[in-house]
């Protein structure tokens, strides 16, 4: 015997399935749509005041380092020196001589130190002044006149100073007025070739500053 076994409408759950599976859905996502929008924004950070001032704190650390002097060292001991009584009278030894010992004089050093020593002096005016021996005429053969001063129509005087030793040697020369480079240069070897006679004072030769004018002349 074969029975066939009907349901419901209000029995059959797949009936109601699909209209119970839509609801849930709709209640779920409206809640959270609800959440992320109620919910609080963690991202956000609230904001700073500014008030256009910055305040900065400074905390004051002890200085850990200390402060360590160098030992003062002991003063060194200053050894003392042993002193001998000093007598208020010298003594004197009485050193008995005979009558054969022979005894030396020595010289005073005063007068042996003590030399003087005379300065040769140079004289400018003496008795007898030093002369050119053979006379002008040594000197002007060795005067010549260059072509740049012949150009030039250079004339004019060249003194020269010399100093005559003992012997009547030009021992110095120099130009004490200048008129050309050139020509005082010949002026100064003509003079300092030349011989002269001593100069005398008191009868003895001495050393005698004197000059000596070159004239130069165009004929």
């Amino acid at each position: 015997m074969i029975m066939a076994i009907f349901k419901t409408k209000k029995a059959d759950l797949n009936i109601h399935y699909k209209k119970y599976f839509q609801t849930s859905m709709i209640i779920v996502l409206t809640m959270l749509i609800a959440a992320f929008k109620f919910s609080p924004d963690l991202t956000k950070k609230p904001p700073l005041k500014n008030d256009g001032e910055i305040i900065i704190t400074v905390l004051d650390i002890p200085n850990s380092e200390q402060n360590l002097k160098p030992p003062i060292p002991p003063r060194p001991q200053i050894p003392e020196i042993a002193t001998e009584d000093i007598l208020d009278e010298p003594e004197f030894i009485d050193n008995d001589l005979n009558k054969n010992d022979v005894v030396v004089a020595l010289p005073d050093r005063d007068k042996t130190n003590n030399r003087i020593v005379e300065e040769e002096i140079i004289f400018v005016a003496v008795e007898e002044m030093p002369t050119i021996i053979g006379g002008l005429e040594s000197i002007n053969k060795n005067i010549h006149y260059t072509d740049i001063a012949k150009r030039l129509d250079i004339q004019g005087k060249v003194i020269i100073g010399i100093l005559v030793d003992k012997k009547g040697d030009v021992v110095e020369s120099e130009v004490i007025k200048s008129l050309f480079p050139e020509l005082d240069l010949i002026a100064l070897n003509a003079v300092k070739q030349a011989k002269f006679t001593p100069g005398l004072q008191r009868g003895k030769p001495v050393k005698v500053r004197m000059v000596i004018p070159i004239v130069f002349k165009l004929k």
